[in-house]
């Protein structure tokens, strides 16, 4: 056998390519495309799917405007209480203008009747703005409250060694009942509700005479009675006085009865 031609294959002809005589040298064919023939400049079109959005610009959102309370309904109640107070004081008006023309009626057409009445009666009312004067026996009203009643009078120089009246007096014993006319329960005080004055106006202290009995103190019920005695030092030589009850010493107004000894 014979040796190959080309034992070193580095020596090996470099024989042409068939189809590319020069392919050290080939270059791709720079031939335009013919469907886009200058397609590095091909517009670029819009894809009709998918537009993206450039940013918006931020603004600054307006300023709020500034809170208003709403308005605060005016409340109806002032006006209805000057209605109410209106017609209040119009209704007063009439009734007083009712009364007081009831009250003329009734003092015309009963005055007389009521004298003849009183005139007529043996129980005497006080009337504490008057000048009368009642006297000893005199059955008096005095106020709402008690009937008053001087039952006796006398005189006395005292019985006892250690109660007798100092020289030139005496002892004015008044002996009184009270009857409470009253639906409650009332108290009398013959120191504190009774006192005693001459016609000079000498005012004379309460004393004490055992010989006179019980005092007119003490608690009086409903429509009950309280009978008891009043003693006072007075000078033997006057005989005339004046005893004056106030059924309250908070009140204004006497009842006076004429004393004579």
């Amino acid at each position: 056998m014979q040796p190959p031609p080309y034992p070193n294959n580095e020596n090996w002809p470099q024989q042409p390519n068939s189809q590319y005589p020069n392919y050290e040298n080939w270059q791709p064919s720079q031939q335009p495309n013919s469907q886009y023939p200058n397609y590095e400049n091909w517009p670029q079109q819009p894809n009709m799917y998918y537009q993206p959005q450039q940013p918006e610009q931020w603004q600054q959102p307006p300023p709020m405007p500034p809170f208003q309370q709403p308005p605060k309904k005016k409340s109806k109640l002032p006006l209805i209480l000057a209605i109410v107070g209106g017609v209040l004081i119009l209704a007063c008006v009439g009734a007083f203008v009712l009364v007081s023309a009831a009250a003329r009626s009734i003092t015309t057409s009963t005055v007389p009747t009521l004298s003849t009445a009183i005139a007529n009666s043996t129980a005497h009312t006080s009337n504490q703005q008057s000048s009368q004067h009642f006297k000893v026996g005199d059955v008096v009203k005095v106020g709402e409250t008690w009937n008053i009643t001087i039952n006796s009078v006398k005189t006395s120089n005292g019985s006892s060694q250690f109660y007798t009246p100092k020289s030139g007096h005496e002892y004015l014993i008044l002996n009184i009942t009270a009857r409470n006319i009253s639906s409650q329960e009332q108290v009398i005080s013959s120191l504190v509700l009774f006192s005693l004055t001459d016609a000079s106006g000498q005012k004379y202290d309460e004393t004490i005479d055992p010989d006179a009995g019980a005092t007119l103190d003490g608690k009086v019920e409903a429509s009950s009675q309280l009978k008891g005695s009043i003693v006072y030092e007075v000078p033997n030589n006057i005989h005339s006085y004046q005893l004056a009850f106030e059924a309250s010493i908070v009140s204004s107004g006497q009842t006076i009865w004429d004393i004579n000894a």
